[in-house]
């Protein structure tokens, strides 16, 4: 699991400058699905709809600061139901994270479902926090400067620091995703059970900070960077509420254009990292023996925006926040044997990750669950996204955007205007197709809903199934 990675800077993926042979060599083993979007375009409700298999609107997950309920049900506990050793090592990001003793959240990954935690943050959580890498860092005499120097970055004002790109004041070896690609290593290497084993390796990056080693941001040139989506002047058509909305997207916006694409050298220098660690993992697993028997499932939490139409972060539904990779790698014996060295265009969803490890491991999903397996469910018609109490549906031609308060915020032709440039939100020529794409989402939610609760909530004291003319003619009487 890697932390923003958009769909498209993958090397297999037909990046003109990033390579990244290690993941490429997933997708040539197994199944690449080229449709597939994230749940949510925000780190814990996406990660949080994988585990429980519950979307937002269903778990109640929404924002960032919350947490996975400890008593969830979890795909963790189905899979130790059949005899697995679950793992976590690197970022999880299902519960507090940043500058707190990390140490502490290992109980509660064990309560969802985890036997061995190795619990780690983003980079910023190192200031003042308490984990595995703190220690290594501590170890090698680097944490004092490390953190000295995140903390004059943290301390900059909002506009300039999320801006920055330049790398830490330490080698790329110490980086976390390299440290995480050698903590599994070591797991993968030390493990002597008798169990099947399920990993999960979550990496920081490319998440911003934008702070790519010099070695490998300067692999890609500013000059040969790709020109970001330019945006367009919003319609004259377009309510309050959907110019509002726009002036939120657009928010994050790089102070210039040589600053934005030192943020995607910097952001694909991640990825590079990231495939390297992939390749050390996959190594281990091959000398352990294990790599003939082992499905890989690589993908994300949700895309970023890296400059395009004016910003750069996610928590929108734009297609670069959205649009996510998912790649299963599978054995050459596997029963989907089939599949391997396919692409695959059907919508998929990030919340689909959970159903398909039940599926690959025999294990038995819970009686509700939002998720498909990848493999073996049914095909979805369109895709459905949610964050902060938003709604998004993407058909093959249309995508709308709802806020909280039911209005429509976004409206986009996906046929003519592929880049959405072109909100028709309330567009007098557009308003039929708004209607049908606003029924299709009820539809969806509705037919997705659920609570998780001992009380029905469509019985009640006074239910039409207790309530008989003999009792209503009764309490008229009294």
């Amino acid at each position: 699991m890697t932390d923003q990675l958009r769909a498209d800077c993958l090397g297999v993926a037909g990046h003109p400058l990033l390579r990244t042979p290690n993941v490429d060599a997933l997708a040539e083993q197994g199944v690449r699905f080229t449709s597939a979007y994230t749940t949510s375009p925000l780190c814990v409700p996406a990660r949080a709809s994988i585990t429980t298999g519950l979307y937002p609107h269903n778990n109640n997950i929404w924002q960032g600061d919350q947490t996975v309920p400890l008593d969830a049900d979890t795909y963790l506990h189905r899979l130790k139901d059949v005899g697995y050793r679950t793992c976590s090592i690197g970022k999880n990001h299902l519960y507090p994270m940043e500058n707190c003793n990390l140490f502490l959240n290992h109980p509660k990954y064990n309560a969802i479902g985890f036997d061995h935690i190795e619990d780690l943050s983003g980079t910023w959580g190192i200031i003042e926090g308490e984990s595995v890498y703190v220690d290594y860092l501590k170890s090698q005499g680097l944490h004092e400067r490390l953190a000295n120097y995140l903390k004059d970055l943290e301390e900059k004002p909002d506009e300039v620091r999320r801006f920055i790109a330049e790398p830490l004041p330490i080698d790329a070896q110490h980086y976390i995703d390299a440290f995480i690609g050698r903590r599994v290593e070591k797991y993968v290497d030390e493990y002597d059970g008798d169990k099947p084993t399920f990993v999960y390796a979550g990496f920081q990056g490319p998440h911003e900070p934008w702070d790519a080693p010099k070695e490998y941001a300067e692999r890609y040139p500013l000059s040969e960077i790709p020109e970001p989506i330019p945006e367009k002047p919003p319609g004259d058509w377009l309510p309050g509420s959907s110019l509002d909305y726009q002036r939120w997207a657009q928010y994050y916006q790089p102070p210039s254009e040589r600053a934005g694409k030192a943020i995607v050298a910097a952001y694909l220098g991640k990825i590079a990292m990231i495939d390297e660690s992939v390749g050390r993992i996959l190594a281990a697993y091959e000398r352990k023996g294990w790599l003939e028997n082992t499905v890989v499932i690589f993908s994300t939490d949700h895309g970023e925006m890296l400059n395009d139409l004016g910003r750069v972060s996610k928590s929108i539904f734009y297609e670069s926040a959205t649009h996510i990779p998912l790649i299963v790698r599978l054995p050459e014996h596997s029963r989907h044997q089939g599949m391997r060295g396919t692409v695959d265009d059907r919508f998929v969803e990030s919340i689909d990750i959970h159903a398909t490890i039940l599926d690959v491991a025999g294990a038995t999903p819970w009686d509700h669950q939002d998720s498909l397996s990848l493999l073996s469910g049914p095909e979805r018609q369109n895709v459905l996204g949610e964050v902060h109490a938003h709604y998004m549906l993407r058909s093959r031609e249309w995508k709308i955007v709802v806020g909280r308060q039911g209005e429509t915020l976004q409206l986009f032709d996906l046929l003519e205007d592929p880049q959405e440039q072109v909100n028709l939100c309330q567009h007098p020529g557009y308003r039929e197709q708004e209607l049908h794409m606003r029924s299709l989402l009820l539809a969806r939610i509705t037919r997705d809903t659920f609570r998780d609760s001992n009380i029905d909530p469509e019985l009640s004291s006074h239910s039409i199934e207790g309530l008989t003319h003999h009792s209503f003619k009764q309490e008229v009487a009294e």
